[in-house]
């Protein structure tokens, strides 16, 4: 293990990785601050312990400066010795651009992911403050609340985040310390982006107020995420009370007696292992609504990638074309 203050977050990577199943990473880079840190950490640990390190950088296309960040994410990864891909983006959409770019970063990683080999992302505390932020703007339960986990699989793939406990300031002492060489993305500062406006606006006036804010905040998504276990374990235990033989088809019947709360959890429950979907409580009101009609006319909700309709006393999710 490095023993030096300026290798902290070395330290914090070594004893993170120790703990996976797997001793080969693909480090997702953007050539930030915060991926870059991430970057040189396991860079470091490449020297002293058995592991191997690749790169991948996303170009989404969206800026003027994306061939830039480009260029210089292959240059750093080509200094430190460790191979490196750069994956491009098409992203054709005009709202909601966040989420989608998240999706199809997350797509390529998978994609271009070893079987033996793990996702490793840069999201740090400040991430999952914003994180909560958002979830709490849009309506999210305690499954919602419990925020981004320190390990979580994406399409079959581990995704793990040994930062997720550190704090903003660390990455920028360790940065400075270590002289790391980042690219400032200008987009940053443009809050039409709803994380953009948290991070550069209302967090830091809520810190003004409540300084200690951010600790407070993480204890509350310890708190949701123990609530949120508990949920799934036992709707896991009743939910093939209401399912047909296919998971994706839920009888009505089985359903429509039951309390509101209930019908809200099943409801939540079934969709989000379904679909990955989290859906807030107005959404979910759309969905009874829909059981409770008293024809097969096709009443249908769409959300994200699925869709569901009613058919035959059958409450059937399926998965949209595109």
């Amino acid at each position: 293990m490095v023993n030096s203050k300026h290798h902290k977050l070395v330290n914090t990577s070594n004893e993170f990785i120790s703990n996976l199943s797997h001793n080969k990473f693909l480090i997702a880079y953007s050539g930030g601050i915060d991926s870059s840190v991430l970057l040189d950490c396991f860079y470091k640990l490449s020297l002293t312990e058995s592991i191997e390190v690749r790169s991948i950088h996303i170009n989404h296309g969206l800026t003027e400066e994306a061939s830039l960040f480009e260029d210089h994410c292959k240059k750093i990864s080509e200094n430190y010795g460790i191979a490196h891909i750069t994956e491009n983006l098409n992203i054709n959409v005009k709202s909601n651009i966040e989420e989608k770019c998240r999706k199809e970063r997350y797509k390529k990683f998978v994609e271009c992911c070893h079987e033996d080999e793990i996702i490793i992302t840069a999201h740090h505390e400040e991430d999952q403050i914003e994180t909560f932020f958002l979830r709490l703007i849009r309506g999210s339960g305690a499954r919602g609340f419990s925020c981004i986990k320190e390990n979580t699989f994406y399409d079959g793939k581990l995704v793990a985040r040994p930062f997720l406990k550190t704090s903003k300031r660390e990455i920028k002492e360790y940065s400075e310390n270590n002289e790391i060489e980042f690219i400032e993305d200008k987009s940053n500062s443009n809050n039409k982006f709803d994380r953009n406006f948290l991070r550069n606006e209302l967090i830091p006036l809520l810190k003004s107020r409540w300084p200690s804010i951010n600790k407070n905040i993480v204890n509350n998504i310890l708190v949701n995420e123990i609530q949120s276990s508990y949920i799934s374990d036992s709707i896991s235990a009743i939910l093939p009370n209401y399912l047909c033989s296919n998971s994706k088809e839920l009888k009505i019947k089985n359903l429509i007696d039951e309390p509101f709360y209930s019908k809200v959890i099943i409801l939540h429950e079934w969709v989000y292992l379904e679909t990955n979907t989290l859906l807030n409580l107005k959404q979910i009101n759309e969905i009874i609504k829909i059981m409770n009609t008293n024809n097969d006319s096709n009443p249908l909700f769409t959300f994200g990638n699925a869709k569901i309709k009613k058919d035959n006393g059958i409450l059937i999710l399926s998965l949209n074309d595109y």
